[in-house]
C-alpha cells in the first residue's frame, strides 16, 4: 500500500529509497526546473524517480506524492494527533468535526450515506468535475478503475482494499453487484458483511482512472501502456515532462477546480542520487527542499545558508531487517510452505533481535530523531498503541543461550552450525540510503560477536525492490511508511498471494483473526483490545527485526511560504504553497 498526500492509502516507506541510482543530478536543459530554484518552480531533489505515475499500481512513496497531485480524489483526510484518529471529508460531511484548516474542496464526493446495516456505502459526487481532456468524472470510472484494482493479471498492491466487497468471501469479487453506478453522479459499494464505517470510508476511497481512456488497454498490457508516461488527471497539477532518472515536471493546472490550480507555477521534482550532492543543492539554492537531513549535518547546513529551515515530522516511518519465515526456494518451485532453515524460528528470530545493538544505530546515526520501534503500529496512533510492551534490551548473551537451545553450535571457525549449515547469509539493502548502510555495518559487527556470518550486499534500489517483491531475498533492510488507518494484512497476511507486501512470508492464522475482528467493531475505538494483542504477538514472533522510528528531516528553503508540514506527508498541502522571489539564482 501507499501513502498520497490526501492520507489514505498506507504507504510504505521501504519504496521512499526505491529509486534507480544511475540517474544524473540535473535534469536536461530547457526544462522548467533547469538552472535552480527560480522563482516560478519549486525543486525537490529526490534519491531516485517515481516507479509509476498510475495509482493502480505506483507503489512507492514518491510516485504516491505526485500522482496526488495530478489524479483526483473520491474523500479528502486529516489526521488527528491528539488521538491518533484519522478523519475523512467530503464536500459537503465529515465522518469526525474537523480538527485543521484545510477544507475538503477536492473531494470528489459530496456526501455520503452508510447503510443502517452497515452492508453498503452510498456517494454522491459532484458534477462539476472534468478530466484534463474536458470528459467529467462520473461513477463508472471508479467502477471500471476498481475492476482494475481486482484483476490479478495486473496485481495492484491495493487488492487487500476490496477485500469486503461483494464475493470477496467467496475467492473473487463480484464487481455488477458489489459496485453499482446507477447513474453518473451515484456511486454505491455493498459488502458482503457488516463493515464499520471508518473502514468502509478508507477502502473505497482509491483513486479512479480516466475509463474512457484506459478501457481500450488489455491487462496484460497494463504496466506497459503510454497511459504511464502521460496520465490523464484532473488534480491541481499535471505532467508537463519525464525525463526518467532525470527529473519531473508537473505544472500547474490552470483548468483544475480539484481544489484549484496549484499555486506555484512549476514543481520540479529532480533526481539526485548522491547525498552530498543533493545537500550541496540546498546549501547554494540550487534546490528547495532536501528530506531526510543527516542530524549531524543540521549545523553546517543552516551556517552555510541562513535562508534554510529544518523541518521535523513522525512517527510514521521505520527501517526494520527482514528475515524470510520460510523457504522461499521451495515456495516458488512447488508453492510449499515449510520453515526457513536459518530464520524459521520465532526463538531465532527472537535471538536475532537480542544480538542486535538498535540504540547504538540510534545514537550514532538518528539521536533525539529516532526511539526504539516495537510492531508496525506506530505510538501516533494513541488511541491503539500497546505502550505496556518492553522493548528487546541488547543481551547477546541471551540471544547466545537460545541459538544454544536450538542447535546452533561454534564450529571449527568460530561460526554457529547445526546438521552440517553454517548460519551464514548476505544482508541486502538498497544503494543510495545512508541511514540503512550504517545499521547494515553495526549489525554485521554484532552477529559476529556471537558467531553469525553476515555478508553485506548493497544492490542498485530497482533491482532490490524487485527482488524484495519476488520474494527472493532470505535477509534484508528496509522500511515502510504506515498507514494512518491500521490495516496490516497487505503486509502479515497469512494468504501470501492477496498479501503482497508480505515479503517475510510470515503466517499466524490469530493475526489474520483479529484483523478481521478489528474490522468488525463498528466503533473504531473498540477495537482496540485486538490491537493490543496483535501488537503483542508480533513483537513475540518477530517476523522481523524492527528498528527504529524515525522523526524525519527535512531542509526547507525559507523562501516557501503556507507549507503546513504534518505526519500526513511532508507534502500535505503543497498545492496551497507560494513562493517568496529569492535574492539569488544559482548557477
Amino acid at each position: 500500500m501507499k501513502t498520497d498526500r490526501k492520507g489514505f492509502k498506507l504507504l510504505f516507506l521501504f519504496m521512499m529509497t526505491m529509486l534507480v541510482m544511475s540517474a544524473c543530478g540535473r535534469g536536461p536543459a530547457g526544462s522548467a526546473g533547469s538552472g535552480g530554484a527560480k522563482d516560478s518552480t519549486l525543486v525537490i531533489t529526490m534519491l531516485g524517480d517515481a516507479d509509476y505515475l498510475n495509482p493502480v499500481i505506483g507503489s512507492s512513496v514518491t510516485s504516491s506524492n505526485i500522482s496526488g497531485l495530478i489524479y483526483p480524489g473520491l474523500l479528502q483526510s486529516e489526521f488527528d494527533s491528539t488521538t491518533g484518529l484519522l478523519n475523512f471529508m467530503a464536500l459537503k460531511k465529515t465522518f469526525r468535526p474537523p480538527t485543521g484548516s484545510r477544507k475538503p474542496d477536492g473531494a470528489l464526493a459530496k456526501t455520503w450515506t452508510m447503510a443502517s446495516d452497515h452492508k453498503s456505502i452510498t456517494y454522491i459526487l459532484r458534477n462539476d468535475a472534468f478530466w484534463d481532456d474536458g470528459k467529467p468524472i462520473v461513477s463508472g470510472d471508479f467502477k471500471f478503475t476498481y475492476r482494475l484494482y481486482g484483476n490479478p493479471l495486473i496485481a495492484s498492491p491495493r487488492q487487500q482494499y476490496l477485500a469486503e466487497l461483494v464475493g470477496a468471501d467467496k475467492g473473487v469479487v463480484d464487481f455488477d453487484r458489489a459496485i453499482e453506478t446507477p447513474n453518473d453522479t451515484t456511486l454505491v459499494f455493498r459488502f458482503y458483511k457488516p463493515v464499520p464505517e471508518h473502514l468502509a470510508l478508507f477502502h473505497t476511497s482509491l483513486t479512479p482512472l480516466p475509463a474512457h481512456l484506459w478501457k481500450v488497454v488489455k491487462p496484460e498490457d497494463f504496466r506497459s501502456s503510454p497511459h504511464n508516461q502521460k496520465p490523464v488527471g484532473a488534480g491541481p497539477y499535471k505532467l508537463k515532462t519525464w525525463a526518467q532518472q532525470q527529473e519531473l515536471v508537473l505544472a500547474s493546472n490552470r483548468q483544475s477546480n480539484l481544489p484549484k490550480p496549484g499555486n506555484i507555477p512549476f514543481i520540479n521534482w529532480r533526481i539526485v542520487p548522491d547525498y552530498t550532492v543533493r545537500l550541496a543543492q540546498l546549501q547554494t539554492n540550487a534546490a528547495d527542499i532536501v528530506e531526510n537531513i543527516k542530524p549531524e549535518d543540521f549545523s553546517s547546513l543552516l551556517k552555510a545558508n541562513p535562508g534554510i529551515e529544518i523541518r521535523s515530522v513522525g512517527l510514521r516511518v521505520y527501517d526494520y531487517v527482514g528475515w524470510s519465515n520460510i523457504d522461499q526456494t521451495i515456495y516458488h518451485k512447488s508453492g510449499k510452505i515449510l520453515p526457513h532453515p536459518l530464520f524459521g524460528s520465532p526463538d531465532i528470530r527472537r535471538a536475532l533481535t537480542l544480538a542486535i545493538d538498535r540504540e547504538s544505530i540510534i545514537d550514532g546515526y538518528l539521536k533525539q530523531y529516532g526511539t526504539l520501534c516495537n510492531t508496525d503500529i506506530s505510538p501516533s496512533l494513541k488511541w491503539a498503541y500497546n505502550a505496556s510492551i518492553s522493548s528487546y534490551a541488547f543481551d547477546q548473551s541471551a540471544a547466545a543461550a537460545i541459538f544454544r537451545k536450538e542447535g546452533w553450535l561454534p564450529g571449527p571457525d568460530g561460526i554457529l552450525q547445526k546438521n552440517g549449515r553454517k548460519f551464514s547469509f548476505v544482508l541486502y539493502t538498497n544503494a543510495g540510503n545512508a541511514r540503512r548502510n550504517y545499521a547494515s555495518v553495526i549489525i554485521q559487527q554484532n552477529l559476529k560477536a556471537i558467531g553469525i556470518d553476515c555478508r553485506l550486499d548493497v544492490q542498485e534500489s530497482n533491482v532490490f525492490f524487485e527482488n524484495l517483491q519476488n520474494r527472493k531475498l532470505d535477509a534484508w533492510i528496509a522500511g515502510w511508511s504506515i498507514g494512518l488507518e491500521i490495516d496490516p494484512l497487505d503486509v502479515w497476511g497469512s494468504d501470501l498471494k492477496k498479501s503482497t507486501f508480505n515479503f517475510t512470508g510470515y503466517r499466524n492464522p490469530r493475526i489474520d483473526e483479529l484483523c478481521e475482528l478489528a474490522k468488525e467493531r463498528l466503533v473504531q475505538t473498540d477495537a482496540r483490545p485486538y490491537w493490543l494483542e496483535y501488537q503483542e504477538i508480533i513483537h513475540r514472533d518477530q517476523p522481523v527485526t524492527f528498528l527504529y522510528w524515525i522523526r524525519e528531516t527535512q531542509g526547507f528553503s525559507k523562501r516557501i511560504h503556507d507549507e503546513e508540514v504534518n505526519i500526513s506527508g511532508t507534502f500535505y498541502n503543497i498545492d496551497d504553497w507560494t513562493l517568496r522571489p529569492s535574492a539569488t539564482i544559482a548557477p
